[in-house]
């Protein structure tokens, strides 16, 4: 039984280590977003879309920055949107737009910069538009002030007017 209690004891401890981890990770840091995406050729539009915890959205034209703290950043990682219009891969999707808005989620490793993750959108559909295939974004800064400067990819698909 005591050793029962001891490692009961040791578990919890540890427990609310993670959990105490979790909490000062997810705070206490920010990510400065800096777009240097230019708008499709022949088009003119505010770029980048960013969406935080709540669902809350804030446009982001080309040339402009914001920062966000981490704590508004939801644990799925920071959305992106590229506001062009692209065709789905794989054809139309019942109940989707075709074309759409492409999107990402840029997740950040807490306690690096460096480490970070593209994960691809999960709105409308199997096969939404992926700003992955569209935007670049390259990470740097030193943990807590992190900065991910957006541009596009050489090898981007055009905007569509229809698939």
């Amino acid at each position: 039984n005591t050793l029962r209690l001891i490692m009961h004891r040791g578990m919890l401890f540890v427990l609310h280590a993670l959990v105490s981890l979790l909490v000062v990770s997810s705070s206490g840091w920010q990510i400065k977003v800096v777009n240097h995406v230019n708008p499709c050729a022949g088009r003119q539009y505010c770029t980048i879309k960013l969406f935080t915890s709540g669902n809350a959205q804030q446009n982001l034209c080309e040339g402009s920055s914001v920062t966000i703290q981490g704590e508004d950043i939801p644990s799925t990682g920071l959305g992106i949107q590229e506001n062009g219009e692209y065709c789905r891969c794989c054809g139309s999707e019942a109940g989707c737009l075709n074309p759409d808005n492409a999107g990402m989620e840029l997740f950040v490793s807490q306690g690096n910069c460096a480490n970070f993750k593209l994960n691809p959108p999960f709105y409308c559909g199997v096969h939404p538009p992926n700003a992955g295939n569209i935007v670049n974004v390259a990470m740097n800064g030193t943990w807590p002030n992190c900065q991910a400067t957006l541009t596009r990819k050489a090898t981007a698909p055009g905007c569509q007017s229809k698939c």
